[in-house]
């Protein structure tokens, strides 16, 4: 007989473990965690989360990825592919996310040659001829067009760009129509600061070569060839989406009318600047946008409004599968709001989301679940690998995994319901009342704390009384803003859209009324500024872990969303940043105030102020001590600040670059100019575009200068307009 023992490690008596013990019972409990989530299929939420890493460094490169890079990732495709096929069917996790990584960078670097067009190489004067395909009001007699270009004189190097975005004034024309007109015209712009938005990139998948605005009137187009038939699709869309647009502004004057008309059609034109600002300052502007919530609200009033109607009619309910027919008749419905509401890029994303949870339906599947989500993220990535860049596509999915996730925790919990026994139906409502505030409170801040940081990096704004607007406006928007506007979509054929719009008029004005108390709120418009990118990664990260893993170890995200938060409050901003164009420039003195030189500012200015926290208030004190004329603007050395010239006619620099430290202009300097500091011209920034800078002085007054970031690498990015 053979008797067996069984070793123990002796407790002391304090009854704690050895250090050691403690770690291994710690790491063996681990292990058996993952595995139990890996057996669930929980591994596969990771899949389109390596997707995204591999299309995100990709794009993210200010310069293209080199031959080796491609060649590393093509091996590493291969190498995971060998390792797979042996070990199949029982595959690690680890393997399969590297092949992804992999896939993703290839694939979007396939996805950006094919959607390869000709960008116009610089800018100049044209005579533009074509198709207006879209009609965008701006507002103050001002109009948006994209039109499918027909002829361009001169004709631009490297051949027709497939659409042009011009801005006009005076009558605008109808999509379809062929226009001629005298139009100054650009490449799209590169990001306005490092590690910014990209709307050259957004332009190249776009089609949009070019943008710009006219001179003067446009005109008739007489002798135009006849267009073909996608665009008389694409131009019949839009001519319904006007019409509608304009029928919906007729009934409804003011905010409240361009509101309506956003998130009816999907045109956003209109909307006074004040109440733009407002809804953003008060974190609800996502509502302008037709995108998730949109997307979900239509088709959940169809699914459940269809489904309905089913139920009531017994041989139907009791014969058919109501359910399912109801999926796929809000199917198309929600499809049909896809498109007459414009098809932008937030809401195709939507629309996947959408159609998988109604497919998910179709084939018996729980339709709010991660995996869903999972199946929408790769489908969306296999179609638009750049979305990946996109703040909408990224505060969309953060804020759908971070509901999911809180469901599914809530379902974990939730256990068997008990008997409430016999209670009155006062008591029944007051209690779903109850649950329903509970259940918002929970998603808003849920969905809050997902996209903060999102909104962090590329906003530069905290909006730190979101959950108050977001709670008031939630109920108005779901039960009777997008009811009454589903409604009158669908009665608008039959010229009885009145009554329907003006109860959606007054849901508007309550949220209007909202943003704005809660904006005026707000201290310093809730602007913070963008930290660096990296600590915003690390929060997602953490979120990310958080979400997808169960069970204790889950926790361990909040080490890195700690550490990003930590990074972030210690940041300092750059010390100096130069327009790419050499005509605007900023420098910050070691007080932390700010000064601006140059003449120009606009949209470039608005995207720095907002990224360094600086209040659009404090705009006229910024270039309060810089002298301009009409060769250069000059701001003097003073305390903590070295002096600073913007050069816009080369008579100044035979006295700003024996004066200045730094001589910033978009003009090509003479080969004598030799500041003290540096001298940062067109033959510098033509190949770093808009760049920053930390400037550091010396006790004996030296500068300290070092590069921080810029846009352009080399070689160029396919989207961006080649070097001349």
């Amino acid at each position: 007989m053979t008797v067996r023992t069984e070793t123990s490690i002796e407790r002391p008596a304090h009854g704690w473990l050895p250090i050691g013990a403690q770690w291994r019972r710690a790491a063996s409990a681990l292990r058996k965690s993952f595995a139990r989530d890996l057996d669930d299929g929980r591994g596969f939420l990771w899949w389109p989360v390596a997707a995204a890493v591999g299309a995100a460094m990709y794009f993210a490169p200010i310069s293209e990825p080199s031959t080796v890079e491609f060649a590393f990732a093509g091996l590493g495709l291969t190498a995971m592919l060998v390792v797979i096929v042996r070990l199949s069917p029982s595959v690690p996790l680890l393997p399969i996310l590297v092949c992804l990584a992999c896939a993703g960078f290839l694939h979007a670097a396939l996805m950006t040659r094919l959607a390869a067009h000709p960008v116009f190489p610089f800018e100049r004067t044209v005579t533009l001829r074509g198709h207006v395909v879209a009609v965008e009001d701006r507002g103050k007699g001002a109009a948006r067009l994209v039109v499918v270009p027909a002829e361009i004189e001169p004709a631009p190097r490297g051949g027709m760009p497939p659409l042009v975005r011009v801005t006009t004034r005076g009558a605008a024309p109808m999509p379809g129509e062929a226009v001629t007109m005298l139009a100054r015209l650009a490449p799209p712009m590169p990001p306005p600061l490092p590690g910014g938005y990209d709307f050259a990139r957004v332009a190249w998948f776009a089609g949009i070569g070019a943008s710009g605005f006219s001179y003067g009137s446009v005109k008739s187009w007489p002798e135009a060839p006849p267009p073909g038939l996608k665009f008389a699709i694409l131009s019949g869309i839009e001519t319904l989406r006007t019409s509608a647009a304009k029928r919906i502004r007729q009934a409804l004057p003011g905010d409240a009318g361009a509101i309506a008309a956003a998130l009816i059609v999907g045109d956003r034109a209109g909307i006074s600047a004040p109440t733009n600002e407002a809804m953003r300052i008060a974190g609800i502007s996502h509502v302008l946008s037709i995108s998730g919530m949109h997307m979900s609200l239509v088709a959940a009033f169809l699914f459940g409004g269809i489904r309905l109607v089913l139920a009531l009619i017994p041989p139907l309910a009791l014969n058919l599968p109501i359910k399912k027919i109801a999926a796929a008749l809000s199917m198309l419905g929600t499809g049909a709001y896809f498109v007459i509401s414009g098809m932008d890029v937030p809401a195709e994303r939507s629309m996947i989301v959408v159609a998988v949870s109604l497919i998910a339906v179709l084939i018996d599947r729980r339709a709010l679940s991660l995996r869903v989500v999972a199946v929408a993220a790769l489908i969306t990535l296999a179609f638009s690998p750049e979305a990946v860049m996109e703040p909408g596509a990224q505060m969309s999915f953060a804020a759908v995994v971070a509901l999911m996730a809180g469901l599914e925790a809530w379902r974990s919990r939730r256990g068997e319901p008990g008997d409430s026994g016999d209670i009155s139906l006062l008591v029944r409502t007051v209690r779903r009342l109850a649950l329903w505030g509970m259940a918002a409170l929970a998603a808003t801040v849920l969905a809050g704390f997902a996209t903060l940081p999102m909104a962090l990096y590329h906003f530069g704004r905290l909006a730190p009384l979101s959950m108050i607007a977001n709670l008031v406006t939630e109920p108005l928007v779901s039960f009777l803003i997008m009811p009454a506007a589903l409604v009158a979509a669908l009665v608008m054929p039959l010229g009885l859209e009145g009554v329907p719009l003006a109860i959606m008029g007054s849901g508007i004005e309550g949220m209007i009324a909202v943003a704005r108390t809660v904006a005026d709120w707000t201290p310093g418009g809730g602007l913070y500024g963008r930290p660096m990118g990296w600590t915003m990664l690390a929060v997602a990260a953490g979120g990310l872990w958080i979400c997808l893993w169960r069970g204790r170890k889950r926790w361990l995200g909040l080490a890195t969303i700690l550490v990003g938060f930590a990074f972030v409050a210690v940041s300092a901003p750059p010390d100096l940043i130069v327009a790419g164009d050499g005509s605007l420039a900023l420098v910050r003195e070691e007080s932390g105030a700010w000064h601006k030189i140059g003449q120009k500012g606009g949209f470039t200015l608005d995207v720095w102020m907002a990224a360094l926290g600086i209040d659009p208030a404090r705009l006229p004190s910024l270039d309060g001590d810089t002298a301009c004329d009409a060769e250069a603007c000059f701001l003097s050395a003073g305390e903590g600040r070295p002096a600073v010239s913007v050069v816009s006619r080369p008579v100044a620099f035979g006295d700003d670059c024996a004066t200045a430290a730094f001589v910033v202009s978009g003009l090509e300097a003479p080969r004598w100019c030799r500041p003290s500091g540096l001298l940062i011209d067109g033959r510098r920034l033509a190949s770093t575009g808009t760049v920053t800078y930390d400037i550091r002085m010396d006790g004996d007054g030296g500068l300290r200068i070092e590069e921080t970031g810029r846009v352009l690498g080399s070689p160029y990015r396919p989207w961006l307009a080649p070097a001349r």
